[in-house]
């Protein structure tokens, strides 16, 4: 029998905050804006990596860019009969007439040895050996750090991290929560100093949805539907979401009253974690 995140992690579900969403409108699948059909998202001529590509969310991001046409895919993990697995659907998703290549790959993101040893195998593999998406979309922030330097010197010359994180990283603090919430607050600050550091990379935090997947027992509470995130996955990496640079989001909200609100959004702190009431701290 399946268990919720609550029940498996030790803490009081009706702790957490009442969700205000950024937009009006709230999203729990997936819709025409982000449809990774629509010409302007098109993925034609990238190669994408996926950590955690295999199964669950993951999976669904890859096959959302299967269904952009993207040059090629490349799902990583630790689990090499989950992969082989997760290919299956991916090659599915590709349009009759596409020539989407899809490669797997184990590897142990955990060392940094092994992470450098297999995106150097990618490069060496895919067409142009160069990546120009990262879907950060497995573990925490050792394995995250590992898989962001191993991309970086191997990046094309646009190059999108797309960093899989989780509301409780901007939250208040949550009693039985507190190693999980400093892991994923400790990793927005290392994406923010990604972005900082590399300042030609969009590189953008995601709170992906509560989707039922194998890491949280597939808690039956969980309402998105796993091709909203695989969708707003792909509407990230286009051209429209260049205005959410270093900024972090939920795939909830909706993409078009974002856009409404573009040059606000990137001309200040929204969307971002720091000080309130310092805003002079941006001087």
């Amino acid at each position: 029998m399946a268990t919720t995140i609550a029940e498996q992690g030790g803490f009081d579900e009706s702790a957490i905050p009442k969700t205000v969403p950024f937009t009006k409108k709230w999203h729990s699948t997936p819709y025409s804006s982000i449809s990774p059909t629509r010409p302007e998202l098109s993925a034609a001529g990238r190669n994408v990596v996926i950590t955690g590509g295999g199964t669950g969310i993951g999976n669904a991001i890859a096959v959302a860019f299967a269904q952009a046409g993207t040059l090629s895919i490349t799902i990583l993990g630790r689990r090499l009969e989950k992969l082989k697995e997760g290919t299956i659907p991916i090659q599915a998703a590709i349009p009759t007439g596409s020539t989407t290549q899809v490669y797997y790959h184990s590897v142990d993101l955990l060392s940094r040895e092994d992470t450098n040893s297999v995106f150097e195998a990618v490069a060496s593999q895919i067409p142009d050996g160069k990546i120009d998406v990262l879907v950060s979309n497995a573990g925490a922030v050792l394995t995250a750090m590992h898989a962001i330097q191993a991309f970086i010197p191997l990046a094309g010359p646009e190059p999108i991290i797309l960093s899989t994180n989780t509301c409780i990283a901007h939250y208040p603090p949550i009693n039985g929560l507190g190693l999980y919430a400093f892991s994923r607050a400790a990793l927005v600050r290392l994406t923010d100093y990604i972005q900082k550091e590399n300042p030609e990379f969009r590189v953008i935090s995601v709170q992906p949805g509560w989707v039922a997947t194998e890491g949280n027992g597939f808690d039956p509470g969980a309402k998105d539907d796993v091709t909203l995130p695989g969708q707003f996955y792909v509407w990230l990496a286009s051209p429209e979401a260049e205005f959410l640079k270093g900024k972090f989001v939920w795939s909830n909200w909706d993409v078009d009253e974002m856009l409404e609100r573009a040059q606000d959004i990137k001309n200040s702190r929204l969307l971002t974690l720091l000080l309130d009431g310092s805003d002079n701290i941006l001087a």
